[in-house]
């Protein structure tokens, strides 16, 4: 299971669902071993969008194109969403159903716009988020997630073709 969740990571994002908690966390533990990415492991059971902004802004998550003696939430969190869109990186957010809906909907509709919108052959973010159960956050997605113009596949497609339920 973990060879096949390896290899989905390739190309999707997941969502390791199932179990208790700490058996979540051994899968991911044991999915990451070897992995060719660099990994950020965001605090586990975040509940608020400032926990999130404070890992990105203690970890570095960001670039700033220019220099300025600081910076405020908005810039960082732009810059942010560039460092997304441009680096091969891994990143886990453990038992993310527990964050504020509005911000937990959000981060993953960038997140998933990100791997929809990529080319082949160019850098992506892989993301691995856990929580006890998939409890309808393909259909909530499905609502937010941009699509292109002339998309054959519906907005539900989409996102499950971006993100993998994996039940362990």
């Amino acid at each position: 299971m973990i060879e096949k969740a390896k290899n989905i990571l390739n190309k999707k994002h997941l969502l390791i669902t199932g179990k208790s908690e700490t058996e979540r966390r051994k899968f991911i533990n044991d999915l990451i071993i070897g992995v060719n990415f660099e990994v950020f492991r965001f605090p586990s059971n975040m509940k608020l969008f400032d926990e999130y902004y404070d890992f990105i802004k203690k970890e570095k998550l960001y670039e700033p194109w220019y220099d300025a003696k600081s910076y405020n939430g908005n810039q960082i969190l732009d810059f942010h969403w560039d460092w997304i869109s441009e680096n091969n990186s891994l990143i886990i957010i453990e038992e993310f159903g527990q964050m504020e809906e509005g911000w937990r909907i959000e981060l993953l509709r960038i997140y998933l716009n990100e791997i929809e919108n990529r080319k082949k052959g160019e850098k992506k973010i892989h993301l691995i988020i856990s929580q006890e159960t998939e409890n309808g956050l393909t259909e909530k997605l499905a609502k937010v997630i941009d699509i292109r113009e002339n998309e054959r596949r519906t907005e539900k497609q989409v996102v499950q073709q971006n993100l993998e339920i994996i039940n362990i």
